[in-house]
């Protein structure tokens, strides 16, 4: 059955949409660019930044485009004067609280709120006050924070509650005192919480083990797939000079989505580690030595083993065919 579809016009294009979708599914799928920070195609729709303030004829005011469904003759405009001075008033409130901190923040140069700052922020400042200041998290040893640039999207509380399944992550106090942090003190655990730190679309959490290593732009990009998952996971490496830096992941709709494992993220920096093996070696009389043909063909002892028959002992050598060479044959592992 096809989906039934409604007549909609944006920016005085006729379009047609989804019967139920938001206004921000029309215009994304048209061209016509929302901005946004707490929206995310993987999570529930919070409209809470009201960064996506657009005009809808007859409307009193400016609507949110995440939460606003579309309807049958809808007139809604992204570029007229209405709209761009919501979302300019909603940019001078995000930033009244926001430290000037990019010359130093590791999300510098890949920032969103950096990004719609220089289209939709204002040169100076009208706010004289002091700024509010909020106390960083240990959230443990994956993921760095520094909250005071929390802009309150609630991206990383939704993807505890909705895609990780452990909601860690949650909001607490009221209007200028809300923090993002956890209920009771404790670390972000689970095994996906490294997607957190692309979910923010500021530097409030931030790859600790990436901390002031590099900067976006003066690394290179390359595809890889997870050796860690009998899926395939996909992930793009950064590169700096020979050295791979980090690990993000690389959007893939039938495998992984956007997401992908903390082993995934965090086990290239094994690579450099002073106790990693090189080379091959073998263990010979309770020394390790580097024997390149001994890794392949380890002759001699006894060891253990277990198949589909039971457990047992064996004598003889293991060769590269993964079997074990014994005086009545060969058994398979």
């Amino acid at each position: 059955m096809s989906e039934e579809l409604v007549n909609i016009e944006v920016d005085g294009v006729p379009v047609k949409a989804r019967k139920g979708a938001m206004i921000i599914h029309a215009t994304d799928a048209h061209g016509a660019y929302v901005p946004r920070f707490c929206y995310h195609d993987k999570l529930s729709i919070a409209a809470n930044c009201r960064m996506c303030l657009v005009e809808v004829e007859k409307a009193p005011k400016p609507l949110p485009a995440c939460a606003t469904p579309v309807a049958e003759g809808m007139k809604v405009f992204t570029k007229s004067p209405k709209a761009i001075a919501a979302q300019k008033a909603t940019m001078e409130f995000l930033l009244i609280n926001h430290p000037l901190d990019c010359p130093i923040c590791d999300q510098g140069g890949e920032c969103e709120l950096q990004d719609l700052a220089m289209g939709f922020g204002r040169d100076i400042s009208r706010y004289t006050e002091r700024k509010r200041v909020v106390k960083d998290k240990n959230l443990g040893p994956l993921v760095s924070t520094d909250m005071t640039r929390c802009i309150h999207c609630t991206r990383c509380v939704r993807f505890g509650q909705e895609i990780a399944g452990i909601p860690e992550l949650g909001t607490i106090g009221r209007g200028e005192m809300t923090q993002i942090s956890t209920f009771i003190e404790k670390s972000v655990d689970h095994e996906l919480s490294g997607n957190i730190i692309d979910l923010c679309p500021v530097g409030a959490l931030n790859n600790k083990a990436y901390r002031y290593r590099a900067r976006a732009w003066e690394m290179s990009q390359h595809p890889l797939v997870s050796p860690h998952d009998c899926a395939g996971t996909n992930l793009n490496g950064h590169v700096l000079r020979g050295r791979l830096m980090r690990v993000v992941p690389r959007d893939h709709e039938g495998i992984n989505e956007t997401w992908i494992a903390d082993r995934d993220r965090y086990s290239c920096e094994g690579l450099y580690t002073a106790d990693r093996a090189l080379k091959p070696m073998v263990k010979e009389g309770g020394a390790w030595e580097v024997n390149y043909q001994g890794t392949m063909e380890f002759k001699g002892g006894t060891g253990r083993y277990k198949d589909g028959k039971g457990k047992g002992t064996y004598k003889g050598r293991v060769t590269a065919d993964s079997f074990i060479e014994t005086g009545e044959g060969e058994l398979e592992l």
